[in-house]
């Protein structure tokens, strides 16, 4: 274990029409984190299956990297802006 996999940072919370979720794309800079999620909304905008939300959520390196790669259905997983709240 690393001082970094418990660092505070923000990811990309991209949420599915059936309640499912994908976590990715953890920094601790906030503006690098914004341009991830920029980059993906626009990805899936003109998409013919879109997610029903994308967002960033406060959340540690950790909780990132031992996310599930796709299809998450967790309710303890990252899902506020707020750190340290779930």
């Amino acid at each position: 274990m690393t001082s970094m996999e418990y660092a505070w940072g923000y990811a990309v919370r991209r949420q599915w029409p059936d309640d499912a979720h994908d976590l990715f794309g953890f920094t601790p800079q906030a503006d690098l984190a914004r341009r991830r999620l920029d980059r993906d909304r626009g990805y899936w905008r003109s998409g013919p299956i879109r997610p029903t939300a994308v967002y960033l959520v406060a959340a540690n390196a950790a909780d990132v990297s031992r996310h599930p790669v796709n299809g998450c259905r967790h309710s303890c997983c990252p899902d506020s802006t707020q750190r340290g709240q779930r």
